[in-house]
């Protein structure tokens, strides 16, 4: 599963508690889906953190440049994402893809799409974080070890 390590390595600016031991037991994209032990990726207009915290968010990736919501808990880890949150999550699969899966899998987090088109992600995108799950071969981590 990926840690908080993992993410904090990539995206170092971060507000709430930071917390080495934190694994992500999923990924998801929208606010709308169950996301056990959810890493909640802020998504175009999708800005509900409190319901993706309700569905198991329990961290989520913010655009640095967007205000968190008033509510947002003091304590909830927020990883700060320049340029976009999108071009994070691909750099944080690309570098941990042997940790990542399409599917529930014991010790691997588990990538959920949004189902609704109201959330729906580029197909390009999807596409793309798709073949890096898949493609274990090509799957190095940081240190270019597969």
């Amino acid at each position: 599963m990926l840690t908080y390590e993992e993410i904090e390595k990539i995206l170092p600016e971060s507000k709430g508690i930071r917390d080495a031991g934190m694994s992500f037991a999923s990924i998801a994209f929208t606010s709308d889906e169950e996301q056990p032990k959810g890493l909640f990726i802020q998504n175009g207009e999708d800005e509900d953190l409190q319901t993706a915290i309700s569905k198991g968010a329990i961290a989520t990736v913010w655009p640095s440049e967007k205000e968190l919501p008033f509510y947002t808990p003091n304590h909830f880890p927020v990883f700060l994402a320049e340029g976009g949150t999108l071009s994070a999550v691909l750099k944080i699969l690309e570098e941990n893809c042997h940790k990542v899966s399409l599917a529930k899998e014991d010790h691997k987090t588990w990538v959920i799409f949004p189902e609704s088109q109201y959330h729906a992600l580029p197909n390009d995108l999807v596409e793309k974080v798709r073949q890096l799950i898949q493609s274990d071969e090509n799957c190095t981590d940081r240190n270019g070890v597969r």
